[in-house]
């Protein structure tokens, strides 16, 4: 009779944001690198009294990964480094003309995620800041545009193309809500984009995009477990929990 395969040791912890209504990149290079498996999901809600990682992060910023050793890394660009460098397989060409452009569509695609972010949040000010809209939606444009020129020429899957699901995703995510003018009505990316638009149906059948993309998050995600898992990581650094946690505040965000 064999053997049953032991599961995985959990390593390290990543805090995050399980709105799985968008592909998060982080998850994606989790999943792509072999360490999914080896991940403690620490949910975190950013509406919702008791969920506080200031402790760790003084940022109070998702996705925040700490190792067993009590090292906390946070910042996308920097978790997604390190589950690379981690990793089994490589999203991260090696030094040249490869590395760089796929920096260059990471780069790309962080700051158009980072450009939707701040347009739905500016639906919320009262009076609403049009500047806002008028300044930043041509340059997403801009950015599709360039991203369909990309497609035409990339191959493979590396860094830069799980930003780009990232911001493809939470783009749609937004104007399925509604953007303000001069972003238009019912606005499809896809029209007018036919490389990347294959592109985006193809790379939706990954396994690391169907593992959490749309799919409702399963296991502990309470603000007990988070404020637990907050207090482990605290003690690998030889700390002590607070006695409670940091109040939430508007200040949560993720990238």
């Amino acid at each position: 009779m064999a053997a049953r395969k032991s599961k995985p040791k959990k390593t390290m912890k990543l805090f995050y944001s399980p709105i799985h209504g968008f592909i998060h990149k982080v998850l994606v290079v989790a999943h792509e690198s072999g360490l999914w498996e080896r991940i403690e999901f620490v949910p975190i809600y950013p509406m919702r009294d008791g969920y506080s990682i200031a402790a760790i992060n003084p940022l109070h910023k998702v996705p925040t990964l700490a190792l067993q050793d009590g090292t906390v890394i946070y910042g996308s660009q920097a978790v997604v480094e390190y589950l690379d460098f981690a990793g089994k397989k490589k999203l991260y060409p090696k030094p040249g003309p490869k590395r760089w452009d796929a920096l260059r569509r990471l780069a790309l695609a962080d700051t158009v995620f980072e450009i939707t972010v701040n347009m739905a949040l500016e639906k919320a000010e009262s009076p609403i800041r049009e500047n806002v809209y008028t300044w930043y939606w041509p340059k997403v444009v801009r950015a599709l545009d360039q991203m369909e020129a990309d497609a035409k020429k990339t191959k493979g899957f590396d860094v830069g193309h799980a930003a780009t699901l990232h911001a493809l995703s939470y783009l749609n995510r937004q104007l399925g809500k509604g953007l303000r003018p001069p972003v238009p009505g019912n606005y499809d990316w896809r029209k007018g984009r036919p490389h990347l638009a294959a592109w985006w149906k193809k790379a939706l059948e990954r396994p690391s995009v169907k593992s959490h993309f749309n799919q409702d998050y399963k296991g502990p995600d309470s603000a007990q477990f988070a404020q637990e898992q907050v207090a482990e990581v605290l003690r690998a650094q030889g700390k002590k929990a607070p006695a409670r946690p940091t109040p939430q505040s508007v200040d949560y965000h993720i990238d």
